[in-house]
């Protein structure tokens, strides 16, 4: 917590306020001393009308601003402005005349400026006002840092809980899919059926345990995309050849869970899983200059080759996209090429970035406000 926290966080409010006036007595004392030579005369003048000027100023921080601060009370705001003033002005002149001026002006001419003076009270209403000014001030950028503070901390929370959502929607999906599979080789008596659901229990612990967490080890997520690849390859068989290639070093980065994983299911789901014949997918995973860059690019089936295919509407791919806006603003880019005879996705992400993501109130902002408009 910053000095300026501290000072604004109402766990410090009696220190901030008796700062505050230390220093408006300071301030005054040496203004009137000044101007008279005498720093003790000065000092005088400032105990003798220091309670009316508290006054004042609790009395607009704790009852004028939280009860009259809105427009539609705007009139009522200045009606009581204006007559407590006044009457400030007056209790400062009867502080003064009680306790500084019997002592250090004797020969005052009570008959030329008497205490009814609505005169004198302005003019001793614009120096208790100068204080109560001061303070207004200072409440008023306290009461917008909270309430601005507030409202990041609630966009925060919004994101937050978003991702979580779509998190979860992704999990039955892969969950559901994978079980296809499963149940396409227990069907048929395989005996690769138990190595499948060693795959599968793989892949399930993936998704229930390590994906909690904002980030994870980039290399975990490849694994499970090797999981998914090897548990399909089960169920098409030699009508599909899966490529897949990693440059650079993955062993240090961290990305957030199922980033990666829901375009490699999206080509074996809407994609792959259309195509009668023999069928390819070729998944290509760069790191380089601290950039990620995934290539995903599957063959289609002739009947799919159509704008706005059903794998370009998948449940899975609009979630990841969805998650990256809110994960990454606009530092991000993702790209669709959808062909006569192939469909690919080139995604970049940004490696550098990956730490400053979750709490970066930049991003959080942007996201948020795309969050809204959407």
């Amino acid at each position: 917590m910053t000095v300026i926290q501290k000072f604004l966080s109402p766990r410090y409010r009696i220190l901030s306020h008796g700062l505050f006036w230390t220093i408006y007595m300071l301030y005054a004392t040496l203004l009137y001393g000044s101007t008279r030579d005498d720093y003790w005369r000065g000092f005088m003048e400032v105990i003798a009308t220091l309670p009316v000027k508290m006054l004042a100023v609790y009395f607009t921080l704790y009852y004028l601003i939280p009860r009259f601060l809105d427009p539609r009370k705007y009139p009522s705001l200045i009606l009581m402005f204006l007559v407590s003033a006044i009457l400030f002005g007056y209790a400062d002149r009867l502080m003064m005349h009680t306790f500084y001026v019997p002592i250090y002006i004797p020969d005052y001419e009570y008959e030329k400026y008497p205490m009814t003076s609505l005169a004198k009270a302005i003019q001793r209403s614009s120096i208790v006002y100068l204080v109560v000014f001061a303070a207004s001030a200072i409440k008023l950028i306290k009461r917008n840092y909270q309430t601005e503070r507030f409202s990041q901390e609630l966009g925060k929370e919004k994101l937050d809980a978003e991702l979580k959502f779509l998190k979860g929607q992704i999990h039955p999906h892969f969950l559901f899919n994978t079980l296809n599979t499963l149940y396409a080789l227990t069907l048929q008596n395989s005996p690769k059926s138990s190595e499948v659901v060693l795959k599968l229990s793989h892949l399930l612990d993936y998704m229930l345990y390590d994906c909690n967490v904002e980030m994870i080890p980039l290399r975990k997520e490849i694994q499970q995309m090797q999981n998914l690849i090897e548990l399909e390859q089960f169920r098409y068989g030699n009508r599909l050849e899966v490529s897949f290639s990693v440059k650079g070093d993955v062993s240090t980065q961290q990305i957030p869970p199922l980033l990666m994983l829901p375009f490699v299911e999206n080509a074996f789901k809407h994609g792959v899983s259309k195509e009668v014949e023999e069928a390819f997918i070729s998944i290509d995973l760069t790191l380089k200059e601290q950039q990620l860059s995934l290539r995903v690019e599957n063959s289609k089936a002739e009947e799919d080759n159509k704008p706005e295919a059903e794998y370009t509407k998948g449940i899975g791919l609009k979630n990841v996209s969805r998650r990256l806006d809110l994960l990454y603003g606009d530092q991000y880019e993702l790209q669709v090429f959808d062909e006569e005879e192939t469909f690919m996705i080139v995604l970049k992400i940004p490696l550098h970035n990956f730490e400053q993501v979750s709490d970066s109130k930049v991003i959080a902002k942007k996201t948020l406000a795309k969050s809204l408009n959407s």
